[in-house]
């Protein structure tokens, strides 16, 4: 699968297609010059008051330095809506004004939502403040010339090189190239050169390109083991090698952070800190406090795991896949380059009978991993004892010291990392020191492993004379007889390094082993009637974008953690009339711990944590594991790790960020591509380097494919400007293509809601005859009258000519609409199904619930209105559809996936995603609500 191919927009921080970037880029200019230039005024406004102040600048300083307090609750918004670089949560307005006795006036030189960055003491770099909405980590994209006029060289031509890169991507064996070759030299007209004569000749200049990036090397790792030496096949990348070629790209060496960070926001009363990027966490600044004056740390993310090439078969790969942990995560996390890429394919041992199941062989199975991964790492261990000195693009050598800052595996995996004995060990946990038998109890806090104690163990158990007298120096630690390669590395514990995986540790272990285990049990015990009652739930479920909808659940097997995630989420509403409180307590019961699951997996799962997150995160691990221990019905013993495994996750997120940052998930996507070249493109023979061959082409095609674009982006800066007749004109860009004034024409320049898929224009007589069964159309030409009425006054726009409405033919269209990754339908044969969603909107008073009956376009005079009609869901039973009303598309929030139950008309869905649930729970906060745990 190659990376996908599209443009960074540094202005709105989106990803834009190519053929659409010309008319893109003039359209986020045009509104970037309307937001310079208004806060050009509102900057001038907020000097005037600083310096009229009388705070004197003592005062100032102790203001800025004071610690983050805790805050009452915080409020979910978009921040893409701002056209900020935060996740939605990190925008969250700290709400007070339904909290009378905590209204503070804003100290004097700061806003509220100001965002402070403080960073490491040896950047030398002042502690500065920025308005929320001027805050920007994005880096200016450099518009200098490309170094090559001939970019896609060594090919002979463009053309040469799209060929080979097309059938690189569509996975073509050589039958097929050859093929394909033979195709264009009888289409070819002349102008370019195509010199190819067979796959061979494509294959001679893929290898020459090779060079743009560090290539992989073949060694030969060597262990013994009952008197004989092993030897075994290593295929890996030069991490520093690896690591220059990122700094000297001129595209991704602008998104370097060197430094460590603490960022806080402002809430009215105080600065409150939050953690998002490596960078902004503990452990990154603790690394940095420990190099010498002027060290920069280049931090690595490692992870390593067993796959499948087949799902049938015993064909199996071990890659090693690393990220830079200075980046940021959408392009860390992201495809192409600066992401993810394989540097190792480690040696999978067969099972020998002879040897199997002793821990001997155990032992030396994880020396050669061990072994292998030394070899992998020799460069990172080597520089970070003495640093690496780096001139880097912006003409400033760096003194960089390289260091592991996060492992990223499951837990079998961060056994075998960290050499300790796993599940059945007197001390399971790879991290602390926790009983095998106290598991399940996460009150307690209980010592962590160091590698320093570790390495003591087994240097001691190695001086003794017998292997029961070194048997009994290890089993006090539970650790393995072989020497850890991570101690031969500066600033690298490995015990520290080891993250909580939300991938293996929640929806595919706590919830897939052991919650969905039971419930599929209890269920099944009711019989026959309630297992296909929940089935049919499931199959019922009204669609949301990117939810999967698996229409039988009880009788089906899921191996896949992103399907479990998934069925999780739809659990309580599909069972919560099947397992009820007065029929069946415990069931009831174990319904209850779900849903405490999924809040603590949604807290898991937030982009950025404030330091209230994570205390509500900590309470909520603390109410699930406390209310686990009065399900006496369960067969299961409750001290497994997986559970425990939850009692470390917001200590890694203090320490390394947001649980993305070392999320398994995005480095398990990158194993579809590995077994898709090894079903497609090898001959099932010594597959490793066949593999790693096809997935280094494809990097290095995405880097001459890049560079490519950039040469275009020159040319076409350089040629006189066509606004009418340039090659956009076939553009695919709905983004691209949307007027610049079809939102009500308001000065905040936040064009939040976008209006897709017009249908053909209808007349009111139209609207209401069609749907004259329909009681929310019931005069609705009328209603329409009224709303737009007092709506146009309201909002200080005045009525055409200085008259009241009177709508008589006026046309409207139905649309799709779409805020941010919310794609939402009010569609009457949508995949010949009615879908109507629902939304979130805001009122005068509150913000309520209400479902999308139609979406039209409504012109008055010279301006065109965005209106939608819609069913409320603002009083404890549900109005009657004939009230429906009508309201600006600007007060729509966003989407709300809302479940019908037959008993209480309505559930919000609010652990579909992060932001869904923060709006929710404020809702839930300023009605009073009691939640009950």
């Amino acid at each position: 699968m190659a990376p996908d191919r599209t443009k960074f927009c540094d202005l709105c921080s989106n990803d834009i297609k190519p053929q659409g970037w010309s008319t893109h880029r003039k359209a986020c200019e045009m509104n970037a010059e309307k937001r310079r230039r208004d806060q050009l005024i509102v900057d001038t406004i907020r000097q005037e008051k600083a310096t009229s102040s009388a705070l004197d600048s003592e005062s100032d300083r102790q203001r800025l330095n004071q610690p983050a307090l805790p805050i009452p609750s915080v409020t979910g918004t978009n921040i893409i809506e701002m056209g900020h670089d935060f996740a939605y949560d990190v925008g969250a307005k700290f709400n007070h004004d339904d909290h009378p006795l905590l209204k503070p006036e804003p100290p004097r030189g700061f806003s509220l939502d100001d965002i402070k960055i403080e960073y490491h003491p040896s950047s030398s770099i002042e502690a500065k403040v920025y308005l929320f909405h001027n805050f920007q980590r994005r880096p200016m994209v450099s518009s200098e010339a490309p170094p090559s006029s001939e970019p896609w060289r060594p090919f002979q031509s463009r053309l040469e090189f799209e060929v080979a890169e097309v059938a690189l991507e569509v996975g073509l064996n050589n039958k097929q190239t050859d093929r394909l070759v033979k195709l264009c030299h009888r289409c070819i007209d002349g102008k370019e050169k195509f010199t190819f004569k067979n796959h061979k000749d494509i294959h001679i200049k893929w290898e020459a390109a090779s060079v743009h990036i560090t290539k992989f090397m073949k060694e030969v790792i060597s262990v013994p083991h009952d008197g004989k030496m092993w030897d075994f096949d290593l295929h890996y990348r030069d991490l520093w090698g690896l690591a220059s070629d990122l700094l000297e790209d001129p595209r991704i060496f602008p998104h370097f952070t060197f430094d460590a960070q603490r960022l806080s926001k402002f809430d009215g009363e105080t600065f409150v800190c939050f953690v998002d990027e490596p960078f902004t966490a503990q452990d990154f600044w603790d690394v940095q406090s420990q190099l010498p004056p002027g060290g920069k740390p280049l931090a690595f993310i490692l992870y390593a795991d067993k796959t499948k090439l087949l799902s049938f078969g015993t064909a199996k790969g071990y890659p090693v896949v690393a990220r830079l942990a200075n980046l940021p995560t959408n392009i860390r996390n992201g495809r192409g380059v600066g992401s993810g890429y394989v540097v190792g394919w480690l040696p999978i041992i067969q099972e020998d009978k002879d040897y199997a199941g002793k821990p001997g062989w155990v032992n030396f199975k994880n020396t050669i991993w061990h072994e292998s991964f030394r070899r992998i790492t020799a460069s990172l261990a080597s520089k970070s004892k003495t640093g690496q000195w780096f001139a880097c693009m912006d003409d400033i050598s760096r003194w960089f010291f390289l260091c592991v800052l996060i492992l990223s595996a499951d837990y079998e995996e961060q056994c075998v990392m960290s050499l300790t004995r796993g599940v059945m060990s007197l001390w399971p946990c790879p991290i602390c020191l926790v009983p095998r038998d106290a598991l399940c109890d996460t009150s307690k806090i209980y010592a962590r492993r160091t590698a320093d104690d570790s390495r003591a163990a087994v240097m001691a158990a190695q001086s003794k004379d017998t292997l029961e007298e070194k048997e009994e120096v290890l089993k006090v630690l539970g650790l393995r007889d072989v020497e850890n390669v991570f101690w031969g590395m500066r600033y690298s514990d490995v015990h520290r390094l080891l993250s909580h995986d939300h991938c293996h540790y929640n929806h595919g272990g706590l919830w897939s082993h052991h919650y969905w285990v039971e419930l599929q049990k209890r269920i099944v015990r009711l019989g026959r009637a309630k297992v296909s009652e929940v089935d049919k739930i499931y199959e019922a479920f009204p669609r949301w974008r990117d939810l999967r909808h698996p229409n039988q659940v009880m009788g089906v097997s899921f191996a896949d953690s992103a399907m479990h995630e998934d069925i999780s989420k739809m659990i309580i509403y599909a069972t919560h009339n099947i397992l009820t409180e007065d029929k069946s307590p415990l069931r009831y019961l174990l319904l209850r711990c779900v849903r405490l699951y999924l809040e603590v997996d949604i807290y898991a799962a937030f982009e950025v944590h404030t330091t209230v997150m994570i205390s509500e995160g900590r309470s909520a691990v603390q109410a699930l594991t406390a209310l686990m221990k009065d399900d006496n019905e369960s067969d299961k013993d409750g001290n497994f790790p997986k559970l425990h495994m939850i009692t470390h996750l917001f200590d890694d997120i203090e320490a390394k960020g947001a649980s993305r940052n070392y999320n398994t998930k995005p480095n398990e996507q990158m194993h579809g591509p590995l077994k898709d070249w090894y079903k497609n493109r090898t001959n099932f023979k010594d597959v490793a380097e066949q593999i790693l061959r096809i997935d280094h082409w494809v990097h290095v095609a995405d880097d001459i494919h890049r560079h490519i674009l950039d040469f275009d982006d020159y040319i076409s800066s350089t040629l006189p400007s066509q606004d009418d007749n340039d090659n956009d004109n076939d553009n695919d860009d709905e983004d691209a293509q949307l007027p610049m004034n079809d939102f009500l024409p308001l000065n905040d320049g936040s064009l939040h809601v976008k209006l897709r898929s017009k249908q053909a224009p209808q007349t009111f007589s139209l609207i209401e005859d069609t749907r004259r069964n329909d009681n929310a159309f019931t005069n609705f030409r009328i209603r329409l009258n009224s709303f737009l009425n007092v709506f146009l006054p309201a909002c200080n726009i005045p009525l055409p000519d200085g008259r009241r409405i009177h709508l008589k033919s006026d046309v409207a269209s139905f649309v799709d609409w779409r805020q941010h990754t919310d794609y939402l339908q009010c569609n009457s044969s949508f995949h010949n199904a009615p879908r109507f969603d629902c939304v979130f909107i805001q009122t005068n008073e509150k913000v309520i619930v209400g479902c999308l009956l139609f979406l039209f376009e409504c012109p008055v005079g010279k301006d065109l209105f965005c209106l939608a009609l819609i069913h409320p869901f603002d009083a404890p039973t549900a109005r009657p559809r004939a009230q429906a009303e009508f309201f600006s598309i600007r007060s729509i929030i966003r989407g709300a996936l809302l479940v019908h139950d037959a008993d209480l008309d309505y559930f919000v869905v609010d652990t579909v995603d992060t932001d869904m649930f923060l709006h929710v729970k404020e809702m839930h906060l300023q009605a009073g609500h009691v939640v009950r745990i």
